[in-house]
């Protein structure tokens, strides 16, 4: 494979987002990336904007069809797009405004805004809400959207407190709706691993909900973070991990969907990462992100995942790949150089031998040793032997090297080339 340069991948992502590819080849939209303010969308390479601030709550807070698009529209805008102009962007659901429900139960207050973890009480706000959002973003008015998630994290009380029966009742409003615009997908509500991920979605599918969607979206954050959790978490491959291996997910998350009703339907995690305060060391942040994105690739042909999202960018304590000066962190170039090297290519499920992984990505092989460490600037290497056939290895810099003997293969991943 000719390694395609930074700049070709930002011109090649509206050519393959729409052309396609052939069967194994990763597109620029698979690399997906979080954003949670409006005025500080991502600063490298990616494919597909995910997860801005949720939807209704966002745009209907006002009050009963008080409808303002000026936020939601900053993103879809500045969202990459296809051919057609379609921003390839996921919209998602969530929270009913304080004003559609009389019982407070189940509301809180968030950023100012009264927010509710139920449905409404009368449906007819929803079916309003998503009939405004359609037509506001119908390809004339605004850029058509890609992808819509018709909830976030349904199977956590913050964000859901109703019945599964109801959340597949305000689905099958949706859906039709939805894909009255012929660029639209729609996804499933997102859940989480923790608690009953996959359980909770089987009752979703089984429920009705394979009816009214296109894709099966879930959140993979290999391991829990926050109060109490002993950071940093393990690498995104490892058994250690506190919910499960990243590739764990994938083929559960697939199995899943498989059994109830969406076999031949795509996967998507619209969120995932090291999670709050994951990983603070800047190489090992690199090793992290970079091992994160390579795995996912090579599940992606084998598991139907269409797409993957780094969360989040920046301005938030989870995963944030932005440093105060509002440019790339080490980790978030990384992001942006493997992208480099797995864009417009086939990828092979990783495998691994001891504590090495090796990833087959087109001709080349991209590596690196779990074992090893990195702290305040020092990552230790172990000797590795490159099967022949390899002349040289990017890093994640960028930088080229010649293969002459053994390579000082660390925790980062590497790129070998013919």
């Amino acid at each position: 494979m000719k390694l395609m340069t930074k700049c070709a991948v930002i011109m090649a992502i509206s050519i393959f987002l729409i052309v396609g590819a052939s069967e194994g080849q990763i597109q620029p939209g698979f690399f997906g990336m979080g954003a949670i303010q409006d005025s500080d969308l991502p600063k490298v390479s990616y494919g597909t904007l995910s997860h801005p601030p949720l939807a209704w709550t966002e745009i209907e807070s006002g009050g009963r069809g008080v409808y303002d698009f000026t936020t939601m529209d900053k993103f879809v805008k500045g969202a990459p797009k296809d051919v057609y102009g379609v921003a390839q962007i996921d919209l998602v659901m969530g929270w009913t405004p304080g004003w559609a429900v009389a019982v407070k139960t189940h509301c809180a207050l968030h950023n100012g805004m009264e927010i509710c973890m139920v449905p409404p009480d009368n449906m007819q706000d929803w079916t309003d809400f998503i009939t405004a959002l359609a037509a506001h973003y119908n390809g004339k008015v605004a850029p058509q959207v890609k992808y819509y998630e018709i909830w976030n994290e349904a199977n956590t009380p913050s964000f859901w407190a109703g019945t599964v029966a109801e959340l597949v009742s305000m689905a099958k409003i949706a859906y039709p709706i939805l894909k009255k615009n012929l660029h639209s997908q729609v996804l499933t509500t997102s859940v989480t691993w923790t608690p009953g991920g996959t359980t909770f979605m089987a009752k979703y599918l089984s429920g009705g909900g394979s009816a009214y969607a296109d894709g099966v979206s879930f959140h993979g954050y290999p391991s829990k973070t926050g109060k109490g959790i002993k950071l940093p978490v393990p690498l995104p491959e490892s058994p250690l991990s506190t919910n499960a291996p990243i590739q764990m997910m994938v083929a559960d998350y697939r199995a899943v969907a498989d059994a109830n009703g969406m076999k031949g339907k795509p996967l998507v995690t619209t969120e995932g990462g090291w999670g709050v305060g994951g990983v603070n060391d800047p190489d090992m942040q690199a090793a992290w992100i970079t091992q994160y994105e390579i795995l996912q690739a090579g599940l992606a042909a084998k598991n139907n995942l269409a797409f993957q999202t780094w969360f989040t960018w920046g301005q938030a304590s989870s995963g944030t790949i932005e440093n105060a000066q509002g440019k790339p962190t080490a980790a978030g170039l990384a992001y942006q150089e493997v992208m480099a090297w797995i864009a417009g290519s086939t990828a092979s499920p990783c495998t691994s031998k001891g504590t090495i992984w090796s990833c087959a990505v087109g001709a080349n092989m991209i590596v690196w040793d779990e074992s090893q460490n990195c702290s305040n600037g020092v990552c230790t290497t172990g000797p590795y032997n490159a099967p022949q056939g390899y002349a040289r290895y990017v890093d994640l810099t960028g930088a080229v090297h010649s293969i002459t003997g053994t390579i000082a293969l660390g925790v980062k991943p590497i790129l070998m080339q013919p």
